[in-house]
C-alpha cells in the first residue's frame, strides 16, 4: 500500500515537474543564455547597457506586436518594416522642409493606416495571399521611399536649428520621470495593443479567426473586416514605431529598418515558447522581443557578427515551429 501510495506521489511529482518545464522551461532557457553571457562579459549586465539595450528596442516591439494579430489569425505582414521605413522618412521629411512638428508626429500615422488598409484590401477582400500581397506592398512602398530620397538621400534632422527638432527629439532623447520617453511610448502601444487583443470584440473575434475562420464566420462574424483590421493594426504600429526611430537617430533613409523583419518575427515565434500552449500573444512578444535585442547586443559584445545573430534567428524560429507542432494534439 505504502509503495503504491509512494508510486503515485513520485509520479504527480515527475508530471508537475514536467509541467512545469513546458510552461517555464523557455524563459528559464533565456535567463540562462543571459547569464552566461554576462559571466562572459561582465559589462553586459551593466545598468547603463541593459538601459541602452531597452531603450534600442522599443522599435522592434512595436512593431511586431501588430505583426502579432497579423500572425495571430494566421497571415502574415512582409512590409512591416518597410512602412517603419515609410513613417521614419516621411516624418523626417516634413521637418526638413520645414512642416509643423505637430504634423511630423501625426502623418506618419496616416501613412500606417493607408497601407495597412490597402493591405487587408488585397487579402481579405480582394482573396490575394498576404505573403504576396504584403511583397508586392513591400516593394511598392520601397520604391515610394527610393523615388522620394532620391535613390536613398538620408534625411538628416541634425543639421536642423534646435528649435525645429527640439520638440521632436524629446521623444527619442529624453525622460519622463526618470524614464526614457521611448520607453514611456513603447509600454503605452504595448497596453493599447493588449487591451486591444483581450478586452474587446475585436480581440475575441481575431482569436476566433485564427483558431477557425471557417467557424468564425459560421458563428457570424465578419472574418474579412476583422482580418483586414489587423492589417491597419500593424500599420499603425509599424508607423509609430518609425517615428521613435527617427526621434532616436535623427536619420532616416531607405531600408534603414529592414533589418528589423527577421527580428520581428523571431520576437513573435519565440513568444509562442514563453505562453501556454503555444499561442501568439502580446506579453509572449515582448518576452521574444527582449530576448532577440539582449541577445543581439550580448553577440555584438562577444565579437560575433550579424551571421550568427541571423543564424541563430532562423534557428529560433524553426525551434519555435518545431515546439508549436509538438504541443498540438495529433
Amino acid at each position: 500500500m505504502s509503495i503504491d501510495f509512494a508510486a503515485r506521489s513520485h509520479d504527480r511529482l515527475l508530471s508537475s515537474l514536467v509541467e512545469a518545464f513546458r510552461a517555464y522551461g523557455a524563459i528559464l532557457g533565456m535567463v540562462a543564455v543571459f547569464i552566461v553571457i554576462a559571466l562572459i562579459k561582465p559589462s553586459f549586465g551593466h545598468v547603463a547597457n541593459i538601459e541602452n539595450v531597452l531603450r534600442q528596442c522599443t522599435v522592434l516591439l512595436m512593431m511586431s506586436l501588430g505583426l502579432t494579430l497579423v500572425l495571430a489569425m494566421r497571415g502574415v505582414d512582409l512590409c512591416v518594416a518597410q512602412t517603419v521605413d515609410a513613417a521614419a522618412i516621411m516624418s523626417a521629411g516634413l521637418l526638413v522642409h520645414g512642416a509643423p512638428t505637430w504634423l511630423a508626429f501625426t502623418a506618419p500615422l496616416v501613412l500606417g493606416v493607408v497601407i495597412g488598409l490597402l493591405n487587408g484590401l488585397l487579402t481579405a477582400y480582394l482573396g490575394i495571399p498576404a505573403i504576396i500581397a504584403t511583397l508586392g506592398m513591400m516593394f511598392v512602398v520601397r520604391s515610394g521611399e527610393l523615388i522620394y530620397t532620391h535613390g536613398s538621400d538620408p534625411q538628416i534632422l541634425f543639421t536642423l536649428p534646435d528649435s525645429t527638432t527640439q520638440v521632436f527629439f524629446f521623444l527619442g532623447r529624453h525622460t519622463i520621470a526618470g524614464v526614457p520617453a521611448l520607453i514611456v511610448l513603447a509600454l503605452i502601444v504595448f497596453f493599447a495593443v493588449y487591451a486591444l487583443a483581450t478586452r474587446t470584440a475585436f480581440g475575441r473575434q481575431a482569436r476566433a479567426v485564427g483558431f477557425n475562420v471557417r467557424a468564425a464566420y459560421l458563428a457570424g462574424i465578419d472574418t474579412r473586416r476583422v482580418f483586414a483590421a489587423g492589417f491597419v493594426v500593424s500599420g499603425v504600429c509599424a508607423a509609430i514605431a518609425g517615428v521613435a526611430m527617427v526621434s532616436r537617430t535623427g536619420i532616416a533613409m531607405p531600408r534603414g529598418a529592414e533589418p528589423l523583419l527577421l527580428d520581428a518575427f523571431t520576437a513573435v515565434y519565440l513568444g509562442t515558447l514563453a505562453s501556454r500552449g503555444g499561442a501568439m500573444t502580446i506579453p509572449g512578444t515582448l518576452v521574444g522581443t527582449l530576448f532577440v535585442s539582449f541577445l543581439s547586443n550580448g553577440l555584438t559584445m562577444l565579437g560575433l557578427g550579424a551571421p550568427f545573430r541571423f543564424t541563430l534567428n532562423g534557428l529560433f524560429i524553426l525551434l519555435a515551429m518545431a515546439v508549436g507542432a509538438l504541443r498540438r494534439p495529433h
